[in-house]
């Protein structure tokens, strides 16, 4: 590595890394991205499932849909089903390698220095931060930490890492014959502690996965079970299993997600939907952020911690008070057993309250549904009771 000195390193090169470092480039200033796998997108960690909206921030990325997703069936830990959705279009399932491609080339095209193959040991920190590859070492002004859950940066600059953490499995798999545009949703403690499996249309495969939290056994042995038991297992007996995939997602967001010289952003922040897992619209809205905020710092050639504040003051006015309320929905969730869960299924069955999940129901902000669902529904109370009085959940 040459005595250059860049002005940002970006640790990670996912899409939100990518995005980050796009934006740093576009600015003018000299980024690296180092990304410890060879190709971007590649292994394959996520589901591949996101809201349009990300396609609002990152436009270029359209050619990579497979598919639109209108609604979702979802069963209950009994295999009762409930559709939900109408007409407009919820969600949207994308080739996740080739979105991931496509920012890190955009950011490529802007200026940026993509380094694969690289995994960061340590960082230094100073004046100049020294972050420690294999052989080498790569200095720059300022550091932000995109590299997941477990982040080596997250640590490095002394802001930890995320509180609690899914255990994700998922598969490619052929041959199963389900509706292109409904998403399949499973629920129960046998099936995925503390979240829920689910079965994704794409193309010419199908994505069956789920994660789970604080589980009596791996996730794979869960993963096993959706083809032996439950209303999916009916689904998947023709089911050939092509490719396997694990990964890890961070739920609830870091306290500080800057220090001097360095901040970190999307996974690394905790920066996750917890009601859902879905992490990139939430990280493409901080990664923008971020952006912002480092190239004002590099601009005034001010990398204090004061200065770097602004970032976490940006995400937090924008999205950080969903976030937060999307993680007390966790917990209220994970509180329940199997018994309440059937419970809630049979107050979302009463028409009134489905019409009003179809119109108003939206996978990056929950909780404006939340509110709205109490109000119509005061059994929900049963759960959401003690946050409200408290003074935690503030719908």
């Amino acid at each position: 590595m040459s005595d250059e000195i860049f002005d940002a390193a970006v640790i990670g090169g996912g899409p939100i890394g990518g995005f980050t470092a796009l934006q740093i480039a576009k600015a003018g200033f000299r980024v690296a991205v180092i990304e410890e796998h060879i190709a971007p997108g590649e292994p394959v960690q996520c589901a591949g499932l996101i809201s349009p909206r990300c396609l609002d921030i990152a436009d270029f990325c359209r050619h990579t849909v497979l598919g639109e997703m209108k609604g979702a069936d979802i069963h209950s830990p009994a295999g009762k089903p409930l559709s939900i959705g109408g007409d407009r279009v919820q969600a949207l399932v994308i080739d996740r390698a080739a979105f991931d491609r496509a920012i890190i080339e955009h950011a490529i095209d802007s200026g940026a220095v993509f380094i694969s193959g690289c995994r960061v040991k340590d960082i230094e920190r100073g004046p100049v931060q020294s972050v420690a590859l294999p052989g080498k070492t790569l200095k720059a002004r300022l550091i932000i930490g995109a590299d997941g859950a477990r982040s080596v940066s997250g640590r490095s600059l002394g802001l930890g890492n995320p509180e609690r953490i899914l255990n994700g499995f998922t598969a490619d798999v052929a041959g199963l014959d389900i509706e292109q545009d409904r998403v399949k949703v499973f629920f129960g403690r046998n099936l995925a502690p503390n979240f829920f499996a689910w079965m994704i249309p794409a193309g010419d495969v199908t994505r069956v996965g789920l994660c789970v939290r604080d589980a009596e056994v791996p996730v794979h042995a869960y993963f096993k079970k959706l083809f032996r038991e439950g209303p999916a297992a009916g689904m998947l007996s023709e089911g050939r299993i092509l490719g396997k995939h694990s990964g890890i997602i961070p739920l609830g967001t870091l306290e500080k997600t800057f220090t001097e010289g360095g901040m970190v952003v999307g996974d690394a922040a905790g920066q996750v939907k917890a009601t859902s897992g879905g992490g990139i619209y939430p990280g493409l809205v901080c990664a923008g952020l971020c952006a912002k905020t480092a190239t004002e710092a590099l601009g005034e050639d001010n990398l204090s911690e004061g200065s770097l504040a602004v970032y976490q003051e940006a995400w937090t006015r924008n999205i950080g008070d969903e976030l937060k309320k999307a993680m007390m929905m966790h917990r209220i969730f994970s509180n329940m057993d199997d018994r309440e869960l059937e419970d809630v299924f049979g107050m979302l069955s009463n028409p009134d309250i489905l019409d009003t999940v179809n119109r108003v129901g939206d996978i990056d902000y929950p909780s404006r549904l939340g509110w709205l669902l109490l109000r119509k529904e005061p059994g929900f109370l049963r759960y959401a009771g003690k946050f409200l009085r408290h003074g935690i959940l503030d719908l």
